[in-house]
């Protein structure tokens, strides 16, 4: 299982236009949990980010496909399933795009 391997491939080629160099491995994170909270401050909620807002079920989409905060500080996220053939990984079932339908 890994993240969505087009959506991050997109955030490091813009990062890397505007700084020059290949993002940190784990900048993809800091930039999800920023666009969260960007997200729901644009939405039609007013005032102060709940718990509520946080944990909502339908997530969030990141630059490593969509994810979502649990009410128990656990995360989930939705991940691509790859094959190792040859020394490369190959997608054998894309990563999902929201959290709706079965197993999710």
């Amino acid at each position: 299982a890994l993240p969505d391997p087009a959506l991050y491939a997109q955030f490091q080629s813009r990062y890397s236009a505007a700084y020059g160099e290949a993002p940190h491995p784990i900048a993809g994170l800091a930039y999800d949990g920023i666009a969260a909270v960007g997200a729901l401050s644009r939405s039609s909620l007013k005032g102060p980010l709940t718990k509520a807002s946080l944990t909502q079920g339908a997530g969030f989409v990141g630059v490593n496909g969509i994810f979502r905060l649990r009410a128990d500080g656990q995360n989930e996220r939705g991940l691509a399933i790859a094959q190792i053939k040859g020394g490369q990984a190959t997608i054998v079932e894309s990563a999902p795009r929201s959290f709706a339908g079965a197993g999710l």
